[in-house]
């Protein structure tokens, strides 16, 4: 028996990699932009963060997401990220960043160590704010062309017309007067900062970013909104009293000192019981909708490993579908499963690509279907860590 190298098999099942991951990878993963089986959910995740920005609604908007483990918690965050930054980024015109937790420095959760690992050095937020500091001096230039009075002002004068805020013009002018995106960095991360100090300073960017400055008739403004989505939240069950208090302070906050143009997510494995031994009062009541994630339904399941394959082919005008599986293949497979979740499905079909390389499939020859992988015991070999 023959058995193809990985990288062979994938070719010849019209596949870059093995698409089937625990997660997807922040910032690009095809399979970021798949969420099925849970269309009124995402129906009701998206109504509630477009209307977060200028061009609707304009205000703030707090969701929850939360259900058992593997129901996809995570998934939805960066589906809706992707939804922001890629699939439909001209239309919502926003900033969107993702906390994969808020558990960092030595097990503890911390506010302040999320934004310098996950925004500062993990995501385009320092990119953002010099696309920013760009977007305000092109301001500034205009402002003054519009107002003969200001041609004597000093930047920093000027920057007190155009933001009322005192906080807001203040950064801006520190912003302003960066001269590198390394000096953009140290600003936007000192050293040393308490997770209140973080919370105040990524506030005060929101509002900078989404403010609307008026130039006579002109109306001008960064971004219509900014996005920031938190998970593993159910940490919080784990955390000490005054890590959890500490916590749902720093949320409590973020969305007062937000207003407007502001939408943020969190995720969280638990059910209705135990949000009040997570959440204090005060915060549950500043959340808007409360999203509930359960297990798929099998053909939910089916549908999803489709989307999966097709989104991971070489040649998108190649075999498609269900290749190099038959759909009942993967049907059964999805029908043995107790308890289908989109981790678990991913799980499975990951290691079930695996066997069948293993039992020699060359999908140039054959295909997998149902008799292949009970013929090769597969199935029950798959199954037996999941089922």
């Amino acid at each position: 028996m023959t058995i193809l190298q990985p990288e062979e098999f994938y070719k010849a099942s019209n596949l870059t990699d093995n698409p089937f991951r625990s997660q997807p990878i922040y910032g690009g993963d095809p399979r970021m932009g798949i969420w099925v089986g849970y269309d009124k959910q995402r129906r009701q995740m998206m109504k509630f963060l477009t209307r977060s920005r200028a061009d609707q609604v304009g205000n703030v908007n707090f969701v929850m997401l939360y259900g058992q483990y593997g129901t996809g918690k995570s998934h939805a965050l960066l589906w809706a990220i992707n939804e922001i930054l890629h699939k439909r980024s001209d239309e919502f015109n926003s900033l969107a960043y993702y906390i994969p937790s808020l558990k960092k420095d030595k097990g503890g959760l911390t506010f302040a160590g999320a934004y310098r690992s996950d925004l500062v050095n993990k995501s385009s937020y320092v990119n953002d704010i010099w696309g920013y500091r760009a977007h305000l001096q092109s301001t500034m230039t205009r402002f003054r062309d519009a107002n003969s009075d200001a041609a004597t002002l000093t930047d920093e004068e000027l920057l007190k017309r155009i933001y009322s805020q005192v906080d807001l013009y203040r950064l801006a002018n520190k912003i302003h007067i960066c001269a590198s995106p390394d000096d953009l960095r140290k600003l936007l991360c000192p050293e040393k900062m308490t997770d209140y100090e973080a919370m105040i300073l990524f506030t005060t960017i929101v509002n900078l970013v989404v403010a609307d400055v008026r130039i006579n008739d002109d109306v001008r403004r960064y971004k219509n909104a900014v996005y920031l989505m938190i998970d593993e939240m159910d940490d919080l069950i784990r955390a000490s009293a005054k890590e959890a208090r500490d916590i749902n302070d720093i949320l409590r906050h973020m969305y007062d000192l937000c207003p407007n143009r502001f939408g943020i997510a969190i995720g969280l494995s638990a059910e209705i019981a135990d949000l009040t031994s997570i959440f204090y009062e005060y915060l549950l009541d500043r959340i808007q909708k409360r999203i509930h994630l359960d297990t798929m339904g099998r053909d939910d399941a089916v549908e999803f490993v489709q989307k999966i394959l097709d989104e991971w082919r070489v040649d998108p005008s190649g075999e498609t579908g269900f290749f190099p599986f038959e759909e009942d293949a993967v049907a059964a497979i999805a029908g043995r499963l107790n308890r289908i979740t989109p981790r678990k499905i991913i799980d499975v079909m990951q290691q079930t690509l695996e066997e069948v390389r293993l039992a020699g499939l060359d999908p140039q020859q054959r295909i997998a279907d149902e008799t292949f992988l009970e013929d090769n015991e597969i199935i029950e070999e798959v199954l037996g860590d999941f089922s």
